[in-house]
């Protein structure tokens, strides 16, 4: 028999593709937000006791930091009261509870250099402290449950599937367009391929209950990456378009890259971001001039 998995956010950019990826290998649940409110607590309870999932996996979320910036209510009511619905309903059942968290709960956070999951926190953006609270109201309510902080992700631009606004489609874009962009050299970020995300999920189904950095790393800061990004697409003179932006986070770096560690000693690894970008490239893929 068959485990069964409950995936929220299905239709999402991580989502439809961990679907993918399980179909063949779990019973899958695959709720429309018509079939699972996730912000109505009833509903949420009512639909995992009736269905009795072995594990829910919480793609789920509003992940447009601008538009949770506009939106904080909204954002509070999907991105914590859904995940503390979700983790109750989990605790009644028995239920694997497995949600993803973001690297955006270290944006504020002075310190430089790969980042611990145990560093002190004071995210300054809504969504990044949502996030947060929603990893303690989890872990409060359900301490077996494992929360996921991903970088920003991206997928190949000939991808069939659902993309999400990433690295790759701002370069293409900025250059078949005959645009500059504009990339902070006081920010260091990592960007992560969405497969190498989805692979590991499954290897996380039985981690121990807890909080971990899930994503690549990177020591070089945006500007840098930009181009080498660039560089690897075969982008023409990228130093002519990426132009460095000094002024940006002058004041105080933003470093939102995640030292994995905790997640490697479980056999869990990702790919650098520039090594893991060169391995995804090696797909076939085309530059459209």
């Amino acid at each position: 028999m068959k485990t069964k998995i409950l995936i929220t956010g299905s239709s999402g950019f991580l989502g439809c593709r961990l679907a993918y990826y399980f179909k063949d290998k779990y019973e899958l649940l695959l709720p429309a937000h018509s079939e699972l409110d996730i912000s109505r607590e009833e509903a949420v309870r009512t639909y995992v006791e009736l269905h009795r999932p072995a594990v829910v996996v919480h793609c789920a979320a509003l992940s447009n930091t601008w538009y949770c910036e506009q939106h904080p209510e909204e954002s509070h009511r999907v991105n914590v009261q859904g995940v503390v619905k979700l983790a109750k309903a989990c605790k009644q059942t028995g239920a694997k509870f497995i949600f993803m968290s973001s690297d955006q709960v270290y944006n504020g956070t002075p310190m430089l250099g790969p980042l611990k999951e145990n560093a002190e926190l004071q995210p300054i953006n809504v969504y990044g402290r949502h996030k947060l609270e929603a990893e303690q109201r989890a872990l409060w309510n359900l301490p077996d449950c494992v929360g996921l902080r991903l970088t920003w992700m991206y997928d190949l631009p000939e991808s069939p599937m659902k993309l999400n606004s990433n690295l790759l489609i701002n370069l293409l874009g900025a250059y078949r367009e005959h645009k500059t962009i504009q990339a902070a050299t006081h920010e260091f970020r990592s960007v992560t391929y969405v497969w190498e995300v989805v692979k590991n999920i499954e290897k996380a189904l039985s981690l121990p209950g807890g909080i971990y950095n899930f994503g690549s790393g990177n020591a070089t800061n945006s500007h840098q990456l930009y181009l080498s990004a660039a560089g690897a697409l075969g982008l023409k003179e990228p130093h002519l378009w990426i132009l460095p932006d000094e002024k940006r986070f002058a004041e105080q770096t933003r470093n939102l890259t995640m030292d994995c560690t905790l997640i490697e000693g479980f056999g869990i690894r990702f790919n650098d971001s520039l090594e893991g970008l060169k391995e995804a490239l090696k797909r076939p893929f085309r530059v459209h001039d």
